[in-house]
Formats: structure tokens, sequence, C-alpha cells
């Protein structure tokens, strides 16, 4: 496996090839990123193994990541989300002691170690994470049709929201600012699935992929961190 420490951007409002932003602090593979309007961070991974590292960037200008301090626990394979405050990583694998439920918290505009939000309600590998400014939900996984979600302005255990339209993992999920949480892909499958995030429920068919999808990203221009 080849691990980078590439960092690229694109401007949505038009199309066009990526461009180069700088380089993360380290190369790896499998982290999971959030961010408010005016941060990216960018929260564990792994390179030999699993590791703890965020860093973050200020997404108005270019140039190398820096550090903001290190999550509570090494996580890789996992999601994120945020609001315009709090970042959030959950699920994912824990170094060597195998699939985590683990959630960690962050203040974006500040640095320093994450600490210990709460749990989701089962441990899992490869799940997706969408937010809007009140809400964090943790989609799917390997073999798992699961979504959480949690409250992000408070702390504390995830709660069932409802199940995607089919078991999958290596998903990638996006949402807007207040409305929907979409997930799309994921290991051999080409399914997009939505959620109102507001409420809760089994999410319902949004359409296809024209390919399936697996180890995708997913972003959008109205999320809940901004």
């Amino acid at each position: 496996m080849a691990f980078v420490n590439i960092i690229e951007y694109i401007t949505i409002a038009s199309t066009g090839d990526a461009t180069d932003f700088g380089n993360l602090a380290a190369a790896n593979s499998d982290p999971a990123s959030c961010s408010n309007s005016t941060r990216n961070i960018t929260g564990g991974g792994q390179d030999s193994s699993a590791t703890n590292r965020i860093q973050y960037i200020t997404i108005a200008s270019t140039g190398n990541s820096t550090d903001f301090g290190d999550l509570a626990l090494t996580m890789a394979n996992h999601s994120s989300g945020s609001s315009t405050t709090r970042g959030l990583w959950a699920g994912g694998v824990e170094g060597g002691a195998g699939e985590t439920n683990a959630i960690n918290y962050v203040t974006i505009a500040s640095t320093g170690n994450a600490s210990d939000f709460g749990d989701l309600t089962n441990s899992v590998e490869h799940p997706a994470g969408a937010s809007s400014n009140t809400r964090f939900l943790k989609g799917g996984g390997m073999t798992v049709n699961v979504i959480d979600y949690v409250t992000i302005a408070t702390t504390g255990n995830a709660s069932d929201f409802g199940d995607l339209t089919a078991s999958r993992g290596r998903l990638a999920a996006t949402s807007s600012k207040d409305t929907y949480a979409v997930f799309i892909g994921g290991y051999n499958s080409n399914v997009i699935d939505y959620v109102t995030m507001a409420s809760t429920g089994n999410a319902s068919d949004w359409g296809d992929c024209d390919v399936n999808l697996m180890h995708a990203g997913a972003l959008s221009n109205n999320h809940g961190g901004l």
C-alpha cells in the first residue's frame, strides 16, 4: 500500500482538474476529514499502523498542514463530520485492537487533543459520516446497514437513526447544511441513499452512481460546518 501526503483542491462552482494545495505533515492512508468555513481538519489514518495524529489547514490559503493535536485513540477507516464549532470522528479500526465504537471530538477554532464524546451503538469499520449544524450521522460499515446519530453540541452515546437500504462499508457520505445526508456507493455498490437529518427513519433510494464506488470521498459546498 502506498502512503501519500498530497493535498489538492478544486473550486466547487466550476469544473476542471484539481490543483496542488500543499502537503500533510506525514503521509498516510484512510484518514477522515471535517471542516467549518475556515479550517479543514484531518484526523487519524495509517502509515505503517493506525495513527492518532490530527492536522489542519486554513482553507482560504494554500500551504502545508499544521499539527492540531491527537485523537484520544488511534483511528483508521473511520467516519467524520462537523458543525461550525466541533469536529467529530467515529468508528473505524483502533490500532491492533480491531473495530471500535468510539467517538472523539475537537473544537475546530482551537488546537489541542481530542476528547471522548461517547460511543456508537456498535463497533464498525469503514463507515461514512455526514452532518448538519446540529446532528452528526454515521452510516453503514462493513456488513452493517445501521445509521447512528448524535447531537453535536452535547456529548453522549449515539442513538439509532434507522437503516441504509443495503448493508455496505467503504462508502462515502456528504450533506446539505440542514436537510439531507447522502450515502454513496460502497463495497461492490453503486447505490445512493438519503435521509432527512432532522428526523429519524430508514434511508430512501436517491439513485445510482454510474459505476460501483469503493474508498471514495464526497464533499459539498453547503454542509453542517458552514
